[in-house]
């Protein structure tokens, strides 16, 4: 099985979908596995917020580093693994929710399945597949994958240089 397929299989895929383009800034909608609609977004700053909070919902894969405060929270939330087996939480929704097909999902101008394997530095690492290129390639910072999704639209045509 190729290296791209087996990507397919992942338990933290995201798909994201980028529709438009204004100013340099992606518009579009993000999809994983487990809801049935999308989540849109409107910048890239919202993308990477949105993927954000999806990692600390599923709590995978885990930070390196949690944010500093300088004060004391209000609420004290425990994400991390509940029980004595030591279950993920992404395990416990994946069993809730269930599992959706995000590859038939596509977007405008390009789609690109991305799989954060990673989250070392306060940044993310991991894999992205271009689909409409079936090119995968590896990211070690939001900001690489960024970057990639951008050469990879202008290389296509389908935005401006």
């Amino acid at each position: 099985m190729s290296d791209a397929k087996q990507m397919m299989f992942a338990k933290n895929l995201i798909s994201v979908c980028i529709n438009g383009s204004k100013n340099g800034d992606f518009q579009g909608a993000l999809y994983h596995q487990y809801a049935d609609e999308p989540i849109p977004f409107d910048s890239v700053i919202k993308l990477l917020i949105l993927v954000d909070e999806l990692l600390d919902e599923w709590d995978f894969p885990q930070k390196s580093l949690d944010p500093r405060t300088f004060k004391a929270p209000n609420v004290v939330r425990n994400t991390r693994r509940t029980n004595s087996e030591d279950e993920l939480v992404i395990d416990k929704i994946q069993q809730a929710y269930g599992t959706r097909n995000i590859q038939k999902q596509s977007g405008e101008l390009g789609t690109f399945i991305v799989q954060i394997v990673y989250r070392q530095n306060a940044t993310w690492q991991g894999q992205v597949l271009m689909v409409e290129t079936n090119e995968k390639k590896e990211f070690s910072s939001a900001m690489e994958l960024l970057r990639i999704m951008d050469d990879s639209l202008k290389s296509r045509g389908v935005l401006e240089i």
